[in-house]
């Protein structure tokens, strides 16, 4: 399995008790690590035992940092050099289970990175034969193309492989009318893109019902604008998924303790294509990624899940249709 992240970043989370903008805050615990959303998909695959290669674009400032933080933790990268600074992530964690998510732009680039990042994964895809499942994970980095990903869903398709994409804004919308096999936005960022709505809150606290209605209808159009199965996350209340079949799915999401909602969204992907690779169907690999994305918030890293947990959430399994 290979992640495609172009905008990798560092991750810095600070814990506070409470935070409110304008005031001045003293976190009480403060990590630095490697991020971007393909990261958190890696680390998720490498719990499961599933270990994936991330290929991304590596900025020449701070890059080496960022490439030795990848490597002590496990993580394979196959980087493509690029000029420019690493961005940073900014995460706040509030007691009360709120985040705040401040993203940085990351470094310009342009065509020329793009089509070095589509030879790097070519070189990747020729180095193992068979089909292959492929990740498109993230935002991307100020000049790169929008359709970047639907070319990588492109060269992907010609190689005989799988993609899912999990992208927002302009970089879904340019990936749809590359038909990827599952494109997988949270409500909020689906929104944005079919109905223009610029905001990214959270549904906690949403009406069930309303939510769920919501998330369907968003499945739906995005089906119909190209994405071959198209999987709406709603957070705390489930996940809704339209096929080509024309059917819908709803699943509820596990009553878990959070201890960190960020990269719950990424230990999604990492479930849903982990049992893709073993064959699973879109409705057995759909449920699957939610009882990960729900032992995913329960610990203190993004992207880390404990397998056990994951067994142990699995056995209550139940699929609404």
């Amino acid at each position: 399995m290979l992640v495609v992240t172009p905008n990798l970043c560092f991750d810095r989370t600070l814990w506070t008790d409470r935070f409110e903008a304008g005031t001045v805050s003293r976190p009480f615990r403060v990590a630095v690590t490697a991020g971007g959303k393909g990261v958190n998909v890696v680390r998720t695959l490498r719990d499961l035992g599933r270990p994936a290669r991330l290929v991304g674009l590596l900025p020449d400032g701070q890059g080496a940092e960022l490439e030795r933080l990848l490597r002590e933790e496990g993580t394979e990268l196959r980087a493509v050099p690029v000029p420019g600074a690493a961005r940073w992530a900014t995460i706040i964690l509030e007691a009360d289970g709120r985040a705040t998510v401040l993203n940085e732009p990351g470094p310009r680039v342009g065509e020329p990175e793009c089509a070095a990042l589509l030879d790097a994964l070519a070189g990747e895809l020729a180095r193992h034969p068979g089909p292959a499942v492929v990740v498109c994970a993230g935002s991307l980095p100020p000049g790169l193309p929008d359709d970047t990903y639907g070319r990588v869903t492109a060269l992907v398709h010609e190689h005989g492989g799988t993609v899912v994409v999990d992208a927002a804004r302009d970089a879904l919308a340019a990936t749809l009318p590359f038909g990827p096999d599952a494109v997988t936005p949270n409500l909020a960022e689906a929104n944005n893109l079919l109905d223009g709505v610029a905001a990214e809150p959270s549904s906690h606290g949403d009406d069930v019902e309303r939510t769920r209605a919501a998330a369907v209808g968003a499945a739906v159009r995005l089906r119909d604008l190209g994405a071959r199965t198209a999987i709406v996350t709603a957070g705390s209340h489930g996940v809704a998924w339209a096929g080509v079949d024309g059917g819908t799915c709803w699943e509820p999401s596990r009553t878990v303790t959070p201890v960190n909602p960020i990269g719950a969204g990424d230990s999604f992907v990492g479930g849903l294509v982990a049992a893709r690779a073993d064959g699973a169907d879109w409705c057995t690999a759909v449920p699957y990624a939610t009882v990960v994305a729900g032992a995913a918030v329960e610990q203190p890293t993004a992207g880390r899940v404990d397998a056990a947990r994951v067994a142990e959430l699995a056995a209550d399994r139940q699929v609404v249709r």
